[in-house]
Parts: structure tokens; sequence; C-alpha cells
């Protein structure tokens, strides 16, 4: 809107300007060709005006960096979801010449952030449609944002809950994220990523059986569910557990409870439970078996582990 008013303004400029007949030029035909010539420098500036107007603008355009565009204010007028805001977090792509962006979704209020926390936890079991919204708002900022500016990449698109504490990766641009340099990693620092995030990450680099994954799967696993899922008999966990897998068998598996002081108890629960066992076993088998898993974990302090590990196994997480 900016650029048409100053081309109008432009354009109402060249057709004013006019040229003074001389008033010492008395004679009719003399008159009549300074005339004609009046009308001619008019007519020549009229056409060329609005020419060099457009290249003005383009040049303009052209000039903007990201700096004249603030993407956090523009998610919040131009994108909408239901008690929640758009933050987002900034920094320089010297690989490529972009500033890149980590937009998170946050609930305003806790009580909404609860809610979709749970959802969040039950989406493998149930399709939400709150969830389904946020992903489809999620490819549409990825999609229209480096339209609006090409100075600007969406890394991410994430939801975090009210106090930090919890967060879904609900989109990325995984193909530009592999676009990887020194440079571009001393640019990424764990400020960018949830306490979960970062938590999830050092729990498998100190325990993972298999370090070399392609992704980290992220299961969290409610107080009261079986710990053999598949088994009525099976003890419950007594609290609200953490369960993390690469996305093969052979990866292994780790069940864990956060304590929120560096430390951790961990469960010794197999990723899957044998499912034929012979018939002969005594009924009470089952429920012995996964009682001694939760009354014997093991406290496990948390080393903080190298941070660019940290990020590289943060954007190998999926959570379930």
């Amino acid at each position: 809107m900016f650029v048409g008013i100053v081309g109008l303004s432009l354009v109402f400029v060249g057709c004013a300007k006019s040229v003074e007949p001389n008033e010492e030029l008395v004679m009719g035909d003399i008159q009549e060709n300074v005339n004609n010539s009046a009308d001619e420098t008019s007519d020549t500036s009229n056409e060329e005006t609005p020419k060099s107007d457009v290249g003005s603008n383009k040049d303009k355009e052209d000039s903007k960096d990201t700096t004249e565009f603030d993407v956090e204010n523009y998610l919040n007028e131009h994108y909408s979801l239901d008690n929640s805001h758009f933050e987002a977090v900034s920094w320089e792509n010297e690989d490529i010449g972009t500033t890149d962006y980590t937009v998170n979704i946050v609930p305003d209020y806790k009580e909404h952030s609860k809610d979709m926390k749970e959802k969040f936890q039950n989406a493998h079991m149930k399709v939400y449609e709150e969830i389904e919204e946020m992903t489809e708002t999620a490819k549409q900022i990825m999609d229209e944002l480096p339209k609006i500016n090409s100075k600007l990449r969406i890394d991410s698109v994430n939801w975090v809950s009210h106090d930090g504490e919890f967060s879904v990766m609900l989109l990325q641009d995984y193909e530009n994220s592999s676009i990887k340099v020194e440079d571009k990693k001393s640019s990424e620092t764990l400020s960018q990523f949830s306490s979960q995030q970062i938590e999830y990450a050092r729990v498998w680099l100190l325990l993972g059986p298999n370090q070399e994954i392609d992704e980290l799967n992220v299961r969290i696993i409610p107080a009261g569910e079986p710990v053999n899922p598949h088994d009525e008999e099976s003890a419950t966990y007594p609290e609200e557990v953490i369960q993390l897998t690469g996305s093969r068998l052979v990866d292994g598996s780790v069940t864990y409870s956060g304590n929120g002081d560096g430390t951790i108890n961990v469960y010794n629960v197999p990723l899957r439970f044998e499912k034929n066992v012979p018939e002969d076993l005594d009924e009470n088998y089952m429920r012995i078996l996964t009682e001694g898993m939760i009354e014997n974990t093991e406290l496990v302090y948390v080393d903080p582990g190298q941070e660019e590990d940290i990020i590289e196994l943060i954007k190998l997480q999926k959570i379930h």
C-alpha cells in the first residue's frame, strides 16, 4: 500500500509540470510553437515518470532486509489460533544468507496449556482437531513467509507449553536444516530449545544403547499405565515416565522419570515384552516381574554433555 501511494504522488507531480510561455514572444506563430513545445514536454514527462517510478519502487523492495520485517508481530496479526500466540527466535545463517527462525506456538493460559499437553500425549491414539489445525497453520507459515521476504527462512514450528517445560515439533524444514557447517553450528545455542527437549537429548546421549540413530522418539507414559501393556496382570507406573527409542528395535530404549534437579529415575523396562510366555508360569509371574521393575529404579545424574551433540539429537526428536 505504501509503495502504491508513493507511485501516485510521483505521477501527480509529473502531470502538474508545465512550461510557461515566454512573455516577450508576441507573434502568434511563435507563441503557438512555444505552446506546442510545452505540450510535448508535458507529454514526455507523463510518459517517462511512471517508468522511473517503477524502477525506484523495485529497488526499494529489493533492498528490504529482515531488520524491517517483524516476524513475530506479523504472525500474531495474520495467523489465528484459539487461546494461543506466536513467539519467534532468530539466528543468522551465513551459509545461505538468510535469517532463520524457530516459531513457537504458546498457550495464553495455563489451563489451555494443560489441556493441549494431554492431547499431544494421547495423539498417538486419537486425532484431535486442535492439533490438526496447528499442523496446517505450521505448513502455511513455512510456505508463505519466505515468499513475503526471501531473506528469511522458517526452520521449524513448535508447540510449547505455557511453562516452557514441554514441547512438540509440528514441522521442520529438514532439507535446508541438513546444510551444516561449523559457522552455522556455532550460531545455534541451547537457549533456542525447551528444557524438556534438552533433557531428552542428554538422557539419550548418556544412556542410549545406540548413538547412531536417525530419529529419537519420545513417548510420555502417564501414571497408572501398565508397565507391560499386553498383560492385564502387569503392575502400573506410579508416576509419569518418559520412554526414549530409536526408529529400530536394535536402537534400544530408555525409560525414566525426571526429578527436576539434574537426576532421573531409570526403570529397567524392556522396549517389548515377550508375548508368547510358557503356559506353566505362575499366574502372578508378570505382576511380580513388573513390580520389581518399578520398585528397583536407579537414580542417575544426567551429565550436561556437549552442546553440539545435544542440539543434533534435539533435531532428531519426534514427540508421540
